[in-house]
């Protein structure tokens, strides 16, 4: 059933999508975490998150039901 779902080209396109938005602010975090430094202020980091989240999952989630329904035919 995974392999059904993750075979879905929307489904990785909506994981490829959140990856790009979480990743760059996450990224920031750790290494805030990391240096110690404070203070810093991410909002250009933070609308790409906000912009980029619910799309890819709403992706993913279309992809997983076409997938399992039959709809789609994976590749």
């Amino acid at each position: 059933m995974w392999k059904k779902i993750t075979g879905s080209k929307l489904f990785r396109a909506g994981a490829v999508l959140l990856a790009v938005g979480c990743s760059p602010l996450l990224l920031y975090v750790l290494f805030e975490f990391i240096a110690g430094k404070k203070g810093g202020n991410p909002i250009g980091l933070g609308l790409l998150l906000f912009v980029t989240f619910w799309p890819g999952v709403i992706l993913m989630l279309i992809g997983a039901v076409l997938s399992l329904s039959g709809r789609e035919k994976a590749q």
